[in-house]
């Protein structure tokens, strides 16, 4: 362009009759100027990667309907793509569509890839349960466990936030968990969320990359939730609880993986194989310990397990989904709910399921008249009819009602893409402006979180004797300095080293 317009005045030195050479030239490069300045947006936009074309998915239909009501979110998410600070949690809760992390594998690295990386979220030990798991999670222990889902409300062992529960009176139990690598990518973490049982016992934390055993104390009262912060990155922990006179039970829900100084997304799956919407409403602990996660958006895929009944109640459907909604609602005033629908699936592997039909319906007449968004998978893939393509493409399961991977991943990749299309129809419409900071007038006090408060890691010289702190937290209030006559809190003698280990405590 440069070169043209230069050309054009040069030609316009050795006569006016070159006039109209040079306004031609210099009308394309206004022309070219709205092109130059699109160029510049497309960084802002988000590019999720293609889709796998298959006739029966209709790309143009895939959007998150009422998507303006998830403006909150893009505008957080636009905020730590140009500032790199903050994070959002995502908690996607489901059946066993999400149990081993198919779906939701794609959709949290797309996530995690443009936005940041925050951890891997909530896992469980699986194999420990003698249950399906994601490929990336490994788990073992010298201990026998007896294990529960929450669909099996009656069994002794309670489930909590994982919607799964391990319990063993073996005298000192371990869990052992591993990030496993896989495809060349090996995750690690340098903070954990335990979510134990709340029964003010010890138990003692191991890894190849701590220099010594953490101890980690449980209280009466709480959630059982206990955060531990490390100074290194870690693949994976071993938990063994320290015997106690009055009680050797162990129980175990889950663990939440973090990478405590990275910006981006946190993004928690909780699947349960043959989970519907009543079934999670019932369960106490479970909702007790999710608001330990602090969602910001809440994605429910549930509705395949409700439609295998071929009389599905709609009315009593609805209302389990106005529940649900309302129950994240009372624990996350503040958070978002994105409700999906399942895709198609048959029933005893005989038929199309019409159920399927009736059960995405209902979800999508709930979020029209509730104003909650929803992502109808079932029609972008074309509904009813096109049930028998997914065994055409090989896309589904033997059972005929689960996918395959190729199935799930095209699921992923559709979710994604969605989000995608919201957040780029967001930015937009809403420009991201720098904000202008002025120097404050003072420093206010700030108040610890009312459920896990981080600590600092000090960055000064450990003491002649160092020594980890462990301190429970009052919700709403300055943690008091612990001291040695103090009944919550206790030191472990470590080497003369700087301390690499904060431990907070949730009520």
């Amino acid at each position: 362009m440069i070169f043209a317009i230069g050309s054009a005045i040069f030609f316009l030195s050795s006569g006016t009759f070159l006039m109209k050479y040079l306004i031609h030239i210099l009308f394309i490069f206004l022309l070219a100027i709205p092109c130059f300045v699109l160029g510049q947006s497309q960084d802002d936009l988000w590019h999720a990667g293609g889709i796998t074309k298959y006739e029966f998915v209709h790309e143009n239909e895939n959007s998150i309907l009422a998507y303006g009501k998830l403006d909150a979110i893009y505008s957080r998410l636009q905020a730590i793509k140009h500032t790199g600070k903050g994070r959002v949690n995502i908690i996607h809760i489901g059946d066993s569509h999400l149990q081993a992390d198919g779906i939701t594998s794609v959709v949290r690295n797309g996530f995690q890839l443009f936005f940041g990386d925050a951890g891997r979220g909530l896992v469980f030990p699986y194999q420990l349960a003698a249950t399906n798991a994601p490929h990336d999670i490994k788990s073992s222990s010298n201990a026998t466990w007896k294990s529960n889902r929450l669909t099996s409300p009656n069994t002794p062992v309670k489930t909590g936030i994982s919607g799964y529960g391990i319990h063993s009176a073996g005298k000192n139990a371990f869990v052992n968990l591993q990030l496993k690598d896989v495809e060349g990518k090996q995750d690690s973490f340098d903070r954990m969320v335990f979510f134990l049982c709340n029964d003010n016992v010890c138990y003692r934390l191991t890894d190849s990359n701590l220099a010594t055993p953490v101890m980690v104390n449980t209280s009466r009262g709480s959630t059982g939730a206990v955060a531990v912060n490390t100074d290194n990155m870690l693949k994976g922990f071993e938990l063994g609880k320290v015997n106690a006179p009055e009680s050797t039970d162990y129980s175990f829900y889950g663990v939440s993986l973090e990478k405590k100084n990275n910006a981006g997304v946190l993004y928690h799956t909780i699947g349960v194989n043959g989970a519907r919407y009543d079934q999670f409403l019932l369960n106490d602990l479970f909702w007790e310990q999710l608001k330990d996660l602090q969602g910001d958006l809440f994605i429910v895929s549930l509705g395949t397990n409700e439609a295998q009944n071929q009389f599905i109640n709609e009315v009593a459907f609805i209302d389990a989904c106005n529940g649900f909604v309302k129950k994240i609602h009372s624990i996350a005033p503040g958070a978002m709910v994105l409700l999906t629908t399942p895709a198609g699936s048959y029933f005893r592997n005989k038929k199309p399921n019409k159920s399927i039909q009736n059960v995405a319906a209902a979800i999508n007449r709930y979020g029209e008249q509730n104003k909650v968004p929803t992502w109808d998978l079932f029609k972008i893939t074309g509904g009813f009819a096109s049930i028998p393509a997914w065994k055409k493409y090989d896309l589904i399961s033997h059972d005929g009602v689960h996918y395959n991977n190729a199935g799930y991943q095209l699921q992923g990749s559709l979710l994604l893409n969605a989000f995608a299309a919201g957040y780029n129809n967001y930015t937009k419409g809403h420009p991201y402006k720098t904000e202008v900071k002025t120097a404050p007038k003072s420093s206010p006090v700030t108040k610890t979180s009312d459920i896990i408060v981080k600590a600092d890691i000090p960055k000064k010289e450990a003491p002649k004797k160092p020594a980890i702190s462990f301190q429970k937290v009052v919700p709403d209030a300055m943690p008091k300095p612990a001291r040695a006559d103090s009944a919550a809190s206790e030191t472990i003698g470590m080497p003369k080293r700087k301390s690499n280990i904060v431990v907070e405590y949730s009520d």
